[in-house]
């Protein structure tokens, strides 16, 4: 079982990584997606349009393998470090984190995706999501250093 925990500790970093990586791209194919001809704006699309959906599935395992590390090393007694408020502060910003790729990046692109009218709602609606997600992002990765002797 602690291989176990230790796999899925390594998928959640994974993911999370992949998340943050994937939208770094996306302010770029969202402006290839809206600028050129009719080819460009296809082409933008549809890698955007992929991004994104690796984007929310890479966001939803990460949150998922979240759950389980909790699960798993409560279960392999680390109740100090699993018990803690860092890692309850994780898990809440991680739902934010979610939340910002569902509610704002995914319905924006579908937006900037559906025509000339609802494009600039979209842009704007990705790139809050973007910059949310990553601050979002970025606090959850110093929580995990709060309480382990490196921070606090």
């Amino acid at each position: 079982m602690a291989l176990l925990h230790v796999v899925t500790i390594a998928l959640h970093v994974l993911f999370a990584a992949a998340w943050f990586g994937l939208g770094l791209a996306l302010p770029t194919l969202s402006r290839a997606a809206l600028a050129g001809g009719a080819a460009g704006r296809e082409a933008g699309a549809a890698n955007g349009g992929r991004v994104v959906v690796m984007m929310t599935g890479s966001v939803l395992l990460f949150y998922a393998f979240a759950v389980l590390n909790w699960t798993l090393g409560m279960q392999l007694g680390y109740e100090l470090q699993y018990n803690a408020w860092p890692y309850h502060a994780s898990l809440t910003l991680g739902l934010v984190l979610v939340a910002a790729q569902l509610v704002l990046i995914r319905p924006g692109w579908n937006k900037l995706t559906a025509g000339p009218d609802t494009a600039d709602a979209g842009r704007k609606r990705i790139m809050a999501g973007i910059g949310i997600g990553h601050l979002t992002w970025i606090v959850i990765f110093i929580l995990m250093y709060v309480g382990r002797g490196v921070i606090g």
